[in-house]
Formats: structure tokens, sequence, C-alpha cells
């Protein structure tokens, strides 16, 4: 009986044991993840965040790049649509089809924060308008055009880094950053002065995005198709041989800030004096660009070029 009753206490000694070296293995495991629970918490409080906006900003690398190469790629069709209209027949270069990739979303952390940002593609959803009146010596209209600009547009989505804004208008890539916008490439509006200080030259190059208005949001890839259809000459002071002392041109956007610090360093670019030779302001979402004519306006050239844009493919431009 003695021996049965010491087995017993024996078997519940070695219970204990095992009992409570389970409690133990137990508990430790619970606080080793209480740990790495503590450690991935601060981790991704006090460095992810920074992560983040350091992969999003990487991105927001990428998308100016990709726009940078839509503008190039504008710029060579609108050079092949002018060699077209200045070569004799059966001289034409193809003018081909360019589809463009541009990298909607980004600014993922394996593992930490797998989630991309976003981004938004839009086809002529903003206003771009240029308005362009001549003057004749005796100060009274002889030429007018207005020009519907289109324009692509790249709205960013972040989580971390502030929002940009990329915009293609007019032959013009501007970035919008909070409430202020800078040009980035600038457009095909070209002044040049003679060697005689009271003449000046000005050419003209109007970029008009053609398209179905379309908007696309994504945050891996999306394809953006252009196509050259047509350029149309406007006006041409050495053929048409009219009378032309001043000219206004007004550009209606929602990035006047761009344009008013590039009209003034064309100006400054023709030495043109500000309040003497031309006007420069702008009022809410118009920007206008006044030729006084205190300089004789020797030769100006106005050329609109088209170019079809879609996303994808499939559509005409027509």
């Amino acid at each position: 009986m003695k021996i049965t009753m010491d087995r017993c206490r024996a078997k519940n000694v070695k219970g204990l044991l095992n009992s409570e070296s389970a409690a133990s293995t137990v508990i430790a495991a619970v606080l080793l993840l209480s740990i790495i629970f503590t450690l991935f918490a601060v981790v991704r409080i006090a460095y992810v965040p920074e992560w983040k906006d350091d992969a999003e900003q990487l991105h927001m690398s990428e998308v100016q790049r990709d726009m940078t190469e839509l503008k190039s790629t504008a710029d060579i069709i609108t050079f092949l649509q002018f060699s077209n209209s200045s070569a004799p027949d059966n001289s034409f270069l193809t003018v081909p089809s360019v589809t463009i990739p541009i990298s909607m979303g980004g600014g993922e952390i394996p593992i930490l924060e797998p989630s991309k940002s976003s981004g938004i593609l839009s086809i002529d959803t903003e206003p771009c308008n240029m308005t362009i009146i001549l003057y004749n010596s005796s100060n009274l209209p002889s030429f007018s055009e207005t020009v519907d600009c289109g324009g692509i547009t790249y709205y960013s989505n972040n989580r971390e880094y502030v929002d940009q804004t990329f915009r293609y208008e007019n032959g013009a890539l501007i970035l919008k950053q909070g409430k202020r916008s800078i040009m980035k490439e600038d457009p095909p509006f070209i002044t040049t002065s003679n060697n005689n200080s009271d003449k000046y030259n000005i050419s003209i190059q109007i970029i008009k995005i053609k398209g179905y208005s379309d908007t696309v949001s994504s945050n891996t890839y999306a394809s953006l198709r252009l196509n050259g259809t047509k350029v149309e000459p406007i006006y041409d002071s050495s053929s048409d041989g009219k009378d032309v002392k001043s000219f206004n041109c007004t550009i209606t956007t929602k990035y006047p800030e761009s344009w008013m610090s590039y009209l003034s360093k064309v100006a400054r670019k023709a030495e043109l004096k500000n309040y003497t030779d031309y006007t420069l302001e702008s009022i809410s979402d118009n920007v206008y660009f006044n030729l006084t004519g205190s300089k004789n306006l020797e030769n100006l050239h106005i050329t609109k070029y088209v170019i079809g844009a879609e996303m994808g493919a499939g559509r005409s431009f027509n």
C-alpha cells in the first residue's frame, strides 16, 4: 500500500513538473511573440511611413520620366508633320502611331507595406484654350483664332508623399504640387530677336490634343497611344501680307503660374521690356500676353499641329 502511494506521489510530482515546463514554454512563446509584434509595430509606426514616402517619391520620378517621354514623342510627331507639310510630292515621311506606357502606381514595400499607391490618367478633361488676336497699324483687330488645345493629365493618389499632377498641354509639360505649378519642359512657342533691336520675329506652334474624353484609374500601368493627324498653317505674315502692328495671346489654363513664368522668359529672350514692349498678367484661369507694338513685328508664323490621343488602341481620331 505504501509503495502504491509513493508511486502516485511521484507521478503527481512529475506531472506538476511537466505542467510547469509546458506553462513556461507557453509563456516564453507568448513573450517572444509579444516582442516580435512590438518590434513590428515600432517599425511600422516609426520607419514604414518614411520608407513609404521615399518609395512613392521614387515612383513620382518614374511618372515624370514617362510624361517627359510623352512630350518628347509629341515633339517628334510634330517635327514629322512639319517635314511632311514642307516636303515635295512623293517624299512624305511616315508619322507613326506610338504607344507610351505610363506608370500609374507604386511605392510598395515588400512584406511590411505591399499595397501600392494609384494614379489617374485623363485625356481632354481640363480646359486649355489659346486665342490669338492680331491688330493692324490702326489698332483694329485684323485676325482672330481660338484653338481648343486639350491635354493629357496624370493625377497621383499617394499615401505618404505629397500628391503631384503632371499636365501636358499645348506642347508644355507642367508639374503642379499643392497650389504651385512650374513648367518642366517648355512648349515650342518661340520668339527671336533680330539684329535690329526695333524688330523681332514670332513663331507659335499650337499643339492640339484630339481624342475622346477619357479617364483611367490604376495602380499598375496604362497605355497611351499618340498619332499625328494633320498640320494646319493658321497665319504667315510673309505670305498673307497683312498689316500687323501688335497682337494679343490669351491662354485659358488651370496652370496660369507656369505659363506666366514661361511667357516672361520668352519676352526677356526677345529683349522686350515689360510695360513698354509688352504686358503680361493673369486673371483667374486666363493668362494675357499683349505685345504693345512699340517694336516692329517683322515676321509672325502661327501653325497648329493636331495629335490624336487615346487610352490603349481601337478607336478612331476622326
